[in-house]
């Protein structure tokens, strides 16, 4: 069926008008192409992608165009989608043998649509027109045979690339989130120098370069774009699910944690490496399309298998964080095979436009990884709040155990201290308190060898070895650890004024508590209240004129309280002036402890000691 060249406005398909034929690569020489069995374009070539045998094969068209119009025409042929080594041939209508000639080489330079010959028909010509060409070794491939106004292609151009403006429009947004998670990932890195980011940031680097070239290079008829198509964009692919293998691995310390998981995953890593060098073998090697078809179907199906054992591990470990990966895992998969199973097949969900962003697979596969990222970033989120709460748990142990460090080494000072205080006590009394002794029994012997004869420096040897037995008992008593208690500094109090007044006119009564508190008091407050009472007690004895003193001994939980009382004359202003000193002595002893000191006098003098216990 001839075509009528002059009644193209635009662009028309010539499927149906064509002849199609194939052959071994390379084993047609060019003047036997029109001795060739052309047979009509099958129409499953239309829509689908094309039979793998056909992509190694060499393939040819012939169509026929006359021009019924005054004026030249030229329109350019496109056989299909993805074709290189595009040549064409020509001859006459009736005398095919002897007018077939090759036509000069006149591709036509476009950004967007590859394989563009062009073709010019003289006023009223009539032609046959053979093509030779090679399909890219890609399952995108399609034999629709199109002849489009020279003048117009810039337009059909513009056209083709507006039917995917929608997906393009997705596309650049997944790849700028994409892109933005690479920052991310390295700010993240750069912070914590945590290595899982690396791959992190490789694994999303490597998916924003694979979603943005096969976007912006569509059609594109360049060698690069051939080569990705071929070649690249699935090795990408393999070395996008291999750094994410990796960085999961890392990011979930499967080593430590799952080391079932993480031998799994490594030995898938493997395999993938392995049969990634194998597919690049393949491919440079040879001429072979099928073989790398069901190499490449192969190991996509090695990606399904993984991914599918990572979320049955996830769902048997019950673990958030691996729930959220298997999450975003499983989406990523199911979305892919809706993905693999509308190229295959050419299934379209939407049926009534051809061009519905919903009926391109690369749109299902962008959606999986927007949904495993929004999964993943739900489990960073989980981790990174797990591990801060780790790392206040692991901040409040090692401040426990520095307190508890310190607390002992601050037991062990006390130990040492009151070890020390114990062996200075044993000493004194040991060696000064026998020494005292010994000179206070002297000069009493001294004093009844003189038979009545008084020698005032005998007796006030007497008097101070007396007295400095008392002190010194007294400091033997406060530093005596197993007195820091309580109940031992009542009892001391107790014992002193009972014999402090034992020899003296003055009737000394003292109240104790019915029940004393289990409480430890340290050597320096026992000390502080004893020197007080002790201070006013000779006090009383000295200007009193009392002839009772009442010690009123009271305690509660948090409080020592101590009454002395008299029914001698009381202290007026004068004699306050008088005895400043020692009441001001009391009053600091007492405030030294955090306690209190008061005076109540009226016809009798009433002195009260608080100390905290």
């Amino acid at each position: 069926m001839v075509v009528e060249a002059s009644d193209i406005r635009f662009q028309k398909a010539i499927g149906k008008q064509s002849l199609f034929t194939s052959a071994p690569k390379h084993k047609v020489p060019d003047a036997e192409i029109y001795k060739l069995p052309f047979k009509q374009v099958p129409g499953s070539y239309l829509p689908h992608v094309l039979p793998g045998k056909l992509v190694e094969r060499d393939c040819f068209l012939q169509f026929a165009l006359k021009n019924s119009a005054d004026t030249a025409i030229s329109v350019c042929f496109i056989p299909g989608s993805y074709c290189r080594s595009i040549i064409l041939f020509k001859a006459q209508l009736h005398d095919i043998p002897g007018t077939f000639t090759r036509l000069p080489d006149s591709s036509i330079t476009d950004d967007r649509n590859g394989g563009v010959k062009r073709i010019r028909l003289q006023p009223h010509e009539e032609a046959v027109f053979f093509s030779r060409f090679n399909f890219v070794r890609t399952n995108v491939n399609s034999l629709i045979p199109r002849l489009i106004m020279y003048d117009y292609l810039t337009q059909w151009s513009m056209i083709q690339r507006e039917r995917d403006s929608m997906l393009d429009v997705f596309t650049y947004t997944v790849s700028g989130v994409l892109l933005f998670m690479i920052f991310y990932s390295l700010a993240v890195y750069i912070q914590s120098r945590n290595k899982e980011f690396v791959f992190y940031a490789l694994y999303t680097f490597l998916t924003c370069s694979l979603l943005f070239l096969k976007s912006y290079l569509d059609t594109s008829a360049n060698g690069f774009n051939y080569f990705y198509e071929e070649y690249l964009d699935f090795m990408i692919m393999t070395a996008s699910v291999v750094v994410y293998q990796i960085f999961m691995r890392k990011f979930i310390n499967s080593q430590d944690v799952y080391p079932v998981l993480d031998k799994i995953l490594r030995s898938f890593n493997i395999l993938l490496i392995g049969a990634s060098i194998v597919f690049s073998v393949v491919y440079f090697f040879t001429d072979l399309y099928i073989m790398l078809n069901i190499m490449e179907n192969a190991i996509k199906q090695l990606f399904f298998v993984t991914g599918v054992v990572f979320i049955v591990y996830s769902i048997k470990k019950k673990n958030p964080l691996l729930n959220y990966l298997a999450a975003g895992n499983f989406s990523l998969i199911a979305l892919s095979v809706v993905s693999y199973i509308i190229i295959i097949t050419g299934w379209k969900l939407v049926k009534t436009d051809a061009t519905s962003i919903f009926n391109r697979a690369l749109f299902y596969y962008e959606f999986g990884l927007v949904l495993e990222l929004g999964f993943f970033l739900s489990g960073l989120a989980f981790k990174n709040r797990r591990d801060i709460i780790e790392r206040v748990k692991e901040r409040e142990r090692l401040k426990l155990e520095n307190e508890r460090k310190e607390f002992d080494k601050q037991m062990a000072v006390m130990a040492a201290k009151q070890e020390e205080r114990n062996r200075i006590s044993a000493d004194m009394h040991d060696e000064l308190g026998s020494g005292v002794t010994a000179i206070r029994l002297m000069s009493e012997i001294m004093k009844s060898r003189l038979k009545g004869d008084v020698v005032p420096e005998l007796e006030k040897i007497s008097n101070s070895a007396n007295e400095l037995l008392g002190k010194m008992n007294t400091i033997i008593w406060t530093m005596k650890s197993s007195n820091d208690t309580l109940e031992s500094l009542i009892a001391y109090i107790r014992a002193h004024a009972i014999e402090y007044f034992d020899s003296t006119p003055i009737e000394c009564r003292v109240q104790l508590p019915a029940l004393i508190p289990q409480a430890e008091v340290s050597g320096e407050k026992r000390r502080n209240i004893f020197l007080s009472i002790k201070e006013a007690l000779n006090n009383a004895m000295k200007h009193s004129q009392a002839s009772q003193i009442q010690i009123i001994i009271s305690t509660n939980d948090k409080w020592l309280m101590i009454k002395i009382c008299d029914n001698g004359v009381g202290i007026d202003a004068d004699k306050l002036r008088r005895f400043g000193n020692g009441l001001s002595n009391m009053r600091r002893r007492m405030e030294s402890i955090e306690g209190a000191f008061k005076i109540e006098s009226d016809n009798n003098c009433i002195l009260t000691f608080e100390a905290p216990i």
